[in-house]
């Protein structure tokens, strides 16, 4: 008996293993809500102990001075690339309270619809949102969703509740998820996977049309063994043909060539969806926050201006950027968290302080700041 059992289980992670990356309209699943619908299992790699788990370290472009020049120069901010923020736990709700009170956040999904069973609630942890599906290998799924909103940059931190789920055929998947307003399924994703071989972590997407999915697009995996169940998430994305995503800080996955069919704007979507009918089974997100973009602008910079430096409290240059002939500098900060505090400082050709943020600002990605002198010229008085 162990000898069959042991061939049918090294044959299923054997399928596994070799699964495509895409399932084709006959083998995706219709839905009845609008929401996200599951990336199917099947196409997630499972654990390999040979794959290094992926590691960040902030960038230290080196590091200069944060004393303050004597400057004919100031630098003001006058646009805020901030979108929304909601820490999610600073505040203990009930489900009945949460739902009488739907003003940012709604929540909804294909749960009752499957008769599955689900709950939701808000306290120190986060917004906890529980879903059981109502039998084995029947998907379900509830969420909270924002309003439509035209930001590119969004930002959950997400935990998953358990490592494995007992049963080889189901899956219990967690995540933040982007889709398009439009009356289709498109969405990107920053999620996990939980499984009878453990959980990973992955990046996809999927289009199709208003009630299902036609192709599956499993993107990046990080296929190490025993992967934190709580993970920090960032995805950028234009809705066309970019996307890069960030995980714990690291970038896991970039590109600009993509058909992602996703036009704006778009709704951000906290959920969890599980085909195991064991137990409830609750993902939590808190310190959701979205922006306009990953890059801050510093425009109408001094003629001599050739260098644009992003300094923390420390003295540590986190990014910089070359001056444009227009005299506008952007400095991508997708990678970091927000709001990231920092000096916004000016250097001429040679190394030299033109201006400085008098303190540290609090910095989000899309963010548009201006320099303008500080000196002021009369009129020229007549002999």
């Amino acid at each position: 008996m162990g000898k069959y059992y042991t061939i049918f289980f090294s044959a299923v992670i054997i399928s596994m293993l070799f699964a495509p990356i895409t399932v084709n309209p006959s083998t995706a699943q219709a839905i009845t809500s609008t929401g996200p619908i599951p990336m199917p299992g099947n196409l997630i790699p499972i654990p390999n102990p040979t794959s290094p788990p992926i590691s960040s370290s902030l960038p230290n472009l080196g590091t200069v001075s944060i004393a303050l020049p004597v400057s004919v120069y100031s630098i003001n901010q006058v646009r805020s690339g901030l979108s929304t923020s909601d820490p999610l736990n600073n505040e203990v709700k009930t489900q009945q309270q949460l739902q009488a009170n739907q003003q940012f956040w709604t929540y909804g999904g294909d749960a009752p619809a499957e008769n599955a069973s689900f709950a939701f609630f808000k306290d120190t942890q986060g917004l906890h949102i529980d879903v059981k599906a109502p039998a084995d290998g029947i998907w379900a799924g509830y969420y909270a969703v924002t309003p439509n909103t035209n930001a590119k940059l969004f930002h959950a931190v997400i935990t998953t509740p358990v490592r494995t789920i007992p049963t080889v055929n189901d899956f219990y998947e967690n995540g933040l998820y982007i889709q398009t307003s439009q009356p289709f399924i498109n969405y990107v994703t920053c999620f996990s996977s939980t499984s009878v071989f453990g959980t990973v972590w992955s990046v996809g997407s999927v289009t199709g049309n208003a009630i299902q999915g036609t192709q599956f697009n499993v993107l990046w995996t990080d296929t190490s063994m025993n992967q934190p169940l709580t993970r920090d998430c960032t995805i950028i994305t234009n809705g066309n043909n970019y996307l890069k995503v960030y995980l714990d800080g690291a970038m896991v996955y970039s590109n600009s060539t993509l058909n992602l069919q996703m036009p704006a704007p778009f709704n951000a979507y906290l959920e969890p969806q599980s085909s195991y009918a064991g137990k409830m089974l609750d993902g939590i997100y808190k310190d959701y926050y979205s922006a306009s973009g990953e890059n801050i602008k510093v425009t109408n910079n001094p003629i001599l201006a050739a260098t644009v430096k992003l300094v923390d409290p420390s003295g540590i240059v986190r990014a910089s950027s070359h001056v444009s002939s227009s005299g506008t500098a952007a400095l991508n900060v997708g990678e970091f968290h927000f709001p990231l505090a920092g000096y916004i400082k000016i250097y001429d050709s040679f190394g030299n302080q033109l201006a400085s943020t008098s303190s540290p600002v609090n910095i989000f990605g899309g963010d548009v700041y201006t320099v303008s002198s500080n000196v002021s010229i009369g009129p020229i008085g007549l002999p």
